[in-house]
């Protein structure tokens, strides 16, 4: 199966790098030539710095398109006009309005249309539902989540945009609850634009009159990257390490904390396996998969943090 990758920068080398591994034939376009030179040397892939080649190859049915994020739009507007099912990385368009138009147009042309909200293929966060769902946490107070790396600066990055969607995404995934009473606040140390960020927010509690307080914490600061989650319950405590894919639970009450057996999976290989399996066929859509409705949504939730931020950034 011939497959197209527009994008080959850190993240689109990786859907080459595991399309490979499911031994597809890859052609991939790029604007550096660099990237490109990698892509053959490493892959066999068929290279060409004109996206328009990989939408005319007749041989191809399904496209993953890892470009920058204010570019998403246009790729995917053209991707499924030529016919094209698509794996548009997150999030899938910067504003949900937008969104829309990617939405219908593949109803239209029938033709899937998957978002790279990879934690809803993570083994660990699989685990993490199940436990939610048994109530053995008891009633859920509390969901922090420590979302941070370092980065250089940024003149055209959002890091809302960036760093928010998963952490976003996962909490729509445990809890399928729509944020309210959205406050953000945010400054940038090195340069005018946001560098760190903290979330609050409230989601419903299914067991509880008390709705769930929610923090985020994104950064760009920190040496040290983290992709973690606490959720405190009035039984039980769950820290999970969301890459790692660990997951330990303290008991409030003893203090006594248990680690976990997760099987971590290769979640890039299980999304795109998913993605091609959608696309031929071969399976059904799964209604907790990342389409693109569940995708505007987590759009929209940004779009109201952005102007809490906007309103509180300090510069």
């Amino acid at each position: 199966m011939k497959v197209g990758v527009i994008g080959a920068g850190y993240w689109g080398k990786k859907h080459v790098d595991e399309y490979s591994a499911l031994g597809h034939e890859i052609f991939v376009s790029d604007l550096s030539d660099h990237s490109l030179e990698f892509c053959e040397l490493n892959y066999g892939a068929q290279t060409t710095n004109d996206y328009h080649d990989v939408l005319n190859d007749d041989e191809i049915k399904t496209i993953s398109i890892c470009t920058p994020n204010a570019t998403h739009h246009q790729f995917a507007i053209e991707s499924l006009k030529a016919g094209k099912n698509i794996l548009l990385e997150k999030p899938m368009d910067i504003n949900s309005d937008e969104s829309d138009k990617i939405i219908q147009l593949a109803e239209e042309k029938n033709l899937v249309i998957l978002v790279g909200h990879i934690f809803r293929f993570n083994n660990a966060i699989t685990k993490t539902k199940q436990i939610i769902e048994s109530t053995s946490l008891g009633k859920i107070f509390n969901v922090n989540f420590l979302w941070n790396n370092l980065e250089p600066i940024y003149r055209d990055r959002d890091i809302l945009f960036d760093l928010s969607v998963h952490p976003l995404d996962i909490l729509d995934n445990l809890f399928r609850k729509t944020p309210k009473n959205i406050h953000c606040v945010g400054s940038g140390f090195r340069q005018n634009n946001a560098e760190f960020a903290i979330i609050n927010c409230q989601i419903e509690n299914d067991l509880s009159n008390k709705d769930i307080f929610v923090n985020i914490e994104l950064s760009w600061l920190n040496p040290i990257k983290n992709r973690k989650m606490i959720i405190i319950g009035s039984e039980k405590t769950m820290i999970v390490e969301c890459v790692q894919q660990k997951i330990q639970i303290m008991n409030n009450q003893s203090g006594v904390i248990e680690s976990l057996n997760i099987h971590p999976n290769n979640t890039i290989r299980d999304e795109l396996e998913y993605f091609l399996n959608l696309s031929y066929g071969k399976t059904k859509e799964n209604f907790n998969a990342p389409h693109g409705k569940i995708a505007k949504k987590i759009i929209k939730t940004i779009e109201q943090t952005n102007k809490s931020l906007n309103n509180n950034c300090s510069t």
